[in-house]
């Protein structure tokens, strides 16, 4: 009943990491589905003051033996195929703005994340359908990066 809130809530956590929003992360750092429980149980991740106010729940990680709320591996997997979304949007806008190394940063990034889903060996399901999609934001990534590389605006090592 919760799954979609829950990932929408991973998802904001491991992308304000992933930008650097946070004094003790560095900008491009990938939270771990601990470090999100760990968040959730309440270890300070840097400010005073959560923009989650989620940090006074007590969240475990995978559990099967009792019914309570917890994070599953599959909520945090669907919250990264979501976050290749929103870096393939970024890139974009990072452009608009005049930022023309993000983009070679988050495709980096996002290769690197596709990566890890191909080792997985995944079921025809939802999670399945979703990492498949990661492929189509890498599309999306390397046109911008191509299309800076064309312009020069970027080195052509870089990319």
């Amino acid at each position: 009943m919760w799954s979609r809130h829950t990932q929408d809530t991973i998802l904001a956590m491991i992308f304000s990491v992933w930008l650097g929003v946070y004094d003790e992360y560095e900008q491009g750092t990938l939270l771990t589905i601990n470090d999100v429980a760990s968040y959730m149980k309440g270890k300070p991740i840097g400010i005073t003051t959560s923009i989650f106010n989620v940090h006074l729940l007590l969240v475990p990680v995978n559990v099967k033996d009792r019914d309570v709320f917890h994070i599953t591996t599959e909520e945090y997997l669907l919250a990264l195929t979501d976050l290749t979304e929103e870096l393939a949007r970024l890139a974009v806008n990072s452009v608009t703005l005049g930022d023309y190394q993000r983009p070679i940063q988050i495709s980096k990034f996002v290769k690197d994340l596709h990566a890890g889903f191909q080792i997985l060996n995944l079921k025809n399901d939802i999670l399945r359908r979703k990492s498949d999609a990661i492929k189509y934001n890498i599309k999306k990534i390397e046109d911008v990066v191509y299309d800076l590389s064309l312009r020069n605006l970027i080195p052509r090592n870089a990319s």
